[in-house]
């Protein structure tokens, strides 16, 4: 696809380059191409990190959506298109010289929130780095970590070091936050009283991502495209992670971020940098 119209952020045009390229190359390539500018663009920012998350989702969903999975593919590349930060150069995808490469390393370059640092910590374990940053991994680095393995077979080895970043950079830039050990129920729990709300579903979503396998199968609730901005693409990102827990307690998270989808506050209007 075009970056073009995704890098002048002309979300109405983005539909019809969309289809354009998906005429003549197919829905899993467009979805690659719109899942690369997004990891392209990537800056820890909310909308910034989730654009890449809802990537990563819409592909977990493509057997859901059917015919409509192009659509949702728009909603991404419109979503990663309004939350990306203006570049005046390409985004630089070449490792740099490689440092030292043990964890303590890693944890150093956290605590000093030294990026450089970390990233020639990432230069020098690039082909194992996935261990150690599981290791150190809280709260959004580690739905980042969990979307860039996933995205590494369809980006490929050149893609390594930029989706590899994507949870370091996270890391450098949040480095205290604490991981919340609390079991499924609780957090499920604490995701309905707080009636859906990103901050409340979060958490949640975190401790899915850590689990190993499906659990439960089936559609509990229909996912129509929307304006990812609108929530964070929470109820996305929900219905990826849905099959991870028991068929009761699926179909409690995906009403709940339905709900606050419907009522809960709108958050397009800070989709732009």
């Amino acid at each position: 696809m075009n970056y073009e119209t995704l890098i002048e952020r002309d979300l109405d045009a983005i539909p019809a380059a969309a289809q354009a390229f998906l005429a003549t190359h197919g829905a899993e390539a467009l979805w690659v191409s719109v899942t690369r500018f997004a990891v392209l663009a990537f800056a820890p920012s909310q909308h910034a990190k989730r654009a890449v998350l809802a990537c990563r989702a819409a592909f977990a969903v493509r057997e859901e959506l059917g015919v409509r999975w192009p659509d949702l593919i728009v909603a991404c590349a419109q979503y990663a298109a309004a939350s990306r930060q203006p570049w005046s150069e390409p985004p630089i995808l070449e490792p740099p010289e490689p440092g030292v490469g043990d964890l303590a390393e890693l944890r150093a370059a956290m605590a000093e929130g030294d990026l450089v640092r970390a990233e020639r910590w990432l230069s020098a374990r690039l082909s194992d780095a996935a261990g150690p940053l599981r290791e150190v991994a809280r709260g959004d680095a580690v739905l980042l970590l969990e979307a860039a393995l996933a995205l590494l077979p369809a980006l490929g080895e050149k893609g390594r070091y930029a989706l590899l970043r994507m949870p370091l950079w996270e890391l450098v830039a949040s480095p205290s936050v604490a991981e919340d050990v609390t079991d499924l129920e609780s957090l499920l729990v604490r995701a309905e009283v707080g009636k859906g709300s990103p901050d409340a579903v979060q958490p949640l979503l975190v401790a899915l991502a850590k689990q190993e396998g499906a659990r439960s199968s089936g559609t509990f609730r229909q996912l129509d495209p929307y304006p990812l901005a609108r929530d964070y693409a929470q109820t996305l990102l929900a219905h990826a992670f849905a099959d991870r827990l028991m068929p009761e307690q699926a179909k409690r998270l995906l009403d709940v971020v339905h709900q606050n989808l419907a009522e809960g506050e709108n958050f397009a209007a800070w989709s732009f940098a």
